[in-house]
C-alpha cells in the first residue's frame, strides 16, 4: 500500500535521541555555578527545541546574569563528553525508522557537527545516508520554516507531500509553516499543547508507526 507522503522529516533532538535531558542537566549545571538555583524539571521543558543561543539569552535575561563570552564553547565541550557516554536512540525509533518506504532526512536547529555525533553514538546515521539539514546552515532556524523548506527542495518534494515529525512547539511551529503535515511527540512537550500549535500528537514511536500504516 503506498504511502501518502513522500519524504519524512525528523528532528533529531527529542525525536530521534534522548538528547533534551543530557543538554539540560549541562546546561542547568553551568547556571548554578555561576551561583543561580534553578529548577532542572521547569528548564528541561522551557528549552525543549530552543537554540543553545536562545536558552543562555532567556537565562542571562531573567537570571539578571552576564555569561563569559565562551559560554557556549564551555556547554558545547561538556556535552559532547556526555554524548559520547550516555546517549541513546529514542526508543522505537529505529523499527520505524525501518519501516517507512520513503526516503528519510534529518532537519534539526542543531549544528551539522552535533547532528552528525549524536546519529553517529546512536548507529542512526546509516538510516539518514548524509540527508542533514541544519537549522544554522539557513537564514532562520525553527520556528522559522527555512529548514524544513531546504529539505523538501532538496528531495524536489513539495512540502504538502511531506511529513515532518517534531517534539517541540518551535519545531511544530516551523513544520506547518512549512507547509507540512507535523506529527508531535509529545515527551516533554503535552499533547494538548502540540496539537494547538498544530500537529498530530502521538505518546511513542510505536504508536506513531501504527498511525502512519494506518
Amino acid at each position: 500500500m503506498p504511502y501518502p507522503f513522500d519524504l519524512a522529516i525528523f528532528d533529531c533532538d527529542g525525536v530521534l535521541v534522548d538528547s533534551e535531558p543530557l543538554a539540560n542537566e549541562v546546561f542547568v549545571q553551568i547556571v548554578q555555578e555561576f551561583g543561580f538555583e534553578v529548577d532542572k524539571t521547569e528548564y528541561l521543558k522551557k528549552f525543549s527545541g530552543v537554540t543553545l543561543t536562545d536558552r543562555f539569552e532567556t537565562a542571562a535575561r531573567e537570571l539578571d546574569w552576564s555569561p563569559p563570552q565562551n559560554i557556549i564553547e564551555v556547554f558545547n565541550e561538556r556535552l559532547i563528553e556526555r554524548t559520547k557516554r550516555e546517549l541513546q536512540p529514542v526508543d522505537g525509533i529505529e523499527d520505524l525508522l525501518r519501516s517507512l518506504p520513503v526516503p528519510l532526512c534529518v532537519a534539526s536547529n542543531g549544528s551539522r557537527e552535533e547532528i552528525n555525533l549524536r546519529l553517529k553514538v546512536s548507529n542512526l546515521a546509516p538510516f539518514f545516508s548524509g540527508a542533514i539539514f541544519s537549522g544554522l546552515e539557513v537564514p532562520n532556524a525553527k520556528p522559522a520554516p527555512d529548514v524544513y523548506l531546504a529539505a523538501a527542495k532538496s528531495f524536489n518534494v513539495p512540502p504538502s507531500n511531506c511529513i515532518a515529525i517534531e517534539d517541540s512547539i518551535p519545531g511544530v511551529t516551523a513544520g506547518v509553516r512549512a507547509g507540512m503535515r507535523v506529527y508531535g511527540h509529545a515527551a516533554l512537550t503535552p499533547a494538548s499543547k502540540l496539537k494547538d500549535a498544530g500537529a498530530i500528537p502521538f505518546s511513542n514511536m510505536h504508536e506513531l508507526k501504527e498511525m502512519l500504516i494506518a
